[in-house]
């Protein structure tokens, strides 16, 4: 038996009647033997403690998912670590470390490591925390129970909370108390209507949507940035209408946006999550489209102070709340649909979704792709060319300009710059 698994079992001791342990079969996934996450496992037995990796990365792999980020957990002061690290030349980025988290990152990864810990006081918000070595006591104050499996140097698995047969069971729910988790940190409440479709296709636990409508009220403290971060994902997530839809019955739309949310439009097309996705490869802004689909109608403003949006977030969301009328939908949906995307820009295509949802009609896949991939010609009349002909500089030139591009765009942008020229100006 190595040092390590040693490490563990004394830590482990008095633990393991409550914990579901095992060891994985070949031993660490190629993923968890990455250089840095060794270093921190070997730092942290060099330092007479152990780390192990815990949260989204034992998680997903679990579950069959892609593993993204790792995060990992060391039953020793994260001052202790990032002293040690630090002389060893790991670049160390001291991110929370009042709150007992460093980043440790080399040229391939960034990896956040947390002192095990408890919670000695908390408002909803933040907590402040002590270090606490005890692995169940860590594992009890995390959000859900699946995001508390733990995964050792030795490739094995600690889960005193049951996670693992969660997982299996497609249960998502609170860590202990879900009345006292919620109330910890309200954001777990978002975060809970996000995981929903991944992880609990058995259904929202009975407890948690207990936790969720009694203690919605708590997201209204929360901080914009914070509740802008959650909703993008949410925004980018499955099953966004039934999202959506838990989150307004729940009243959590109303405490942490201000405003009540409506799912009918999403909830008319079922491919309206793979809209938002491609709309978001393509600009990074699709989840906006989301958003405008299911807000109220003039909520804009609103939302983005309280959202802290960016002047380009901001710029869209705003244009987006003003939807599109009846004659532009028309032509989108038929042959003239160059000439309004034209007009329209780079926004044509999340605007033409987002009004067919508003609408509450299906987004027409092919011609949502023309319009995204459609690049517009060049107008082939520009100011030189009315100046040369002797029009003065001033209004009448740009009413001209406008005039000749009206009619250009009209013959479908076939009309040459002679044509329009002996347009404005004859023989």
């Amino acid at each position: 038996m190595s040092d390590s698994h040693k490490s563990r079992e004394q830590s482990d001791q008095g633990q393991t009647a409550s914990a579901q342990r095992g060891l994985v079969q070949d031993g660490l996934p190629d993923w968890a033997q990455r250089p840095l996450v060794r270093r921190i496992f070997d730092g942290a037995l060099a330092l007479g403690g152990e780390a192990r990796i815990v949260g989204g990365a034992v998680r997903d792999w679990l579950a069959g998912y892609p593993v993204g980020d790792i995060d990992m957990a060391i039953n020793l002061p994260i001052e202790t670590v990032a002293s040690y690290m630090s002389a060893r030349r790991t670049r160390v980025v001291e991110t929370g470390l009042k709150h007992g988290t460093i980043t440790l990152c080399d040229a391939a990864d960034q990896i956040e490591l947390t002192q095990t810990r408890v919670d000695l006081e908390t408002d909803g918000r933040h907590a402040t925390v002590a270090h606490d070595s005890d692995w169940t006591r860590d594992a009890a104050r995390r959000d859900f129970t699946i995001n508390a499996i733990y995964l050792d140097a030795d490739g094995a698995i600690f889960d005193p909370l049951g996670g693992q047969e969660d997982l299996k069971g497609g249960r998502l729910r609170f860590a202990g108390d879900a009345g006292q988790r919620v109330q910890e940190d309200a954001l777990r409440m978002m975060r809970y209507c996000r995981f929903l479709p991944r992880f609990g296709k058995a259904g929202i636990d009975p407890e948690a949507h207990r936790a969720l409508r009694q203690q919605a009220h708590l997201c209204a403290a929360l901080s914009g940035e914070r509740v802008g971060n959650e909703l993008r994902q949410i925004l980018r997530g499955r099953r966004l209408g039934h999202v959506i839809a838990m989150m307004h019955d729940t009243a959590i739309d109303q405490a942490a946006l201000g405003i009540s949310l409506d799912a009918a439009g999403l909830n008319c097309d079922a491919a309206a999550e793979s809209v938002i996705a491609d709309l978001d490869r393509a600009s990074g802004l699709g989840w906006l489209g989301g958003l405008a689909a299911v807000m109220p109608i003039g909520s804009a403003a609103a939302l983005s102070e309280r959202l802290q949006l960016s002047r380009v977030e901001n710029r869209w969301l705003a244009r987006l709340d003003q939807g599109l009328d009846d004659e532009i939908m028309t032509m989108l949906a038929g042959a003239r649909w160059r000439q309004a995307a034209y007009y329209l820009g780079d926004m044509a295509a999340l605007l033409y979704a987002v009004q067919s949802w508003r609408n509450r009609t299906l987004v027409s896949r092919q011609r949502l792709a023309e319009i995204s991939v459609w690049q517009a010609p060049e107008n082939p009349l520009c100011g030189a060319d009315l100046l040369s002909h002797g029009v003065d500089n001033g209004p009448g030139l740009g009413q001209m300009l406008k005039d000749a591009e009206a009619r250009w765009v009209k013959s479908n942008f076939t009309l040459a710059k002679p044509a329009l020229l002996e347009w404005l100006f004859g023989n």
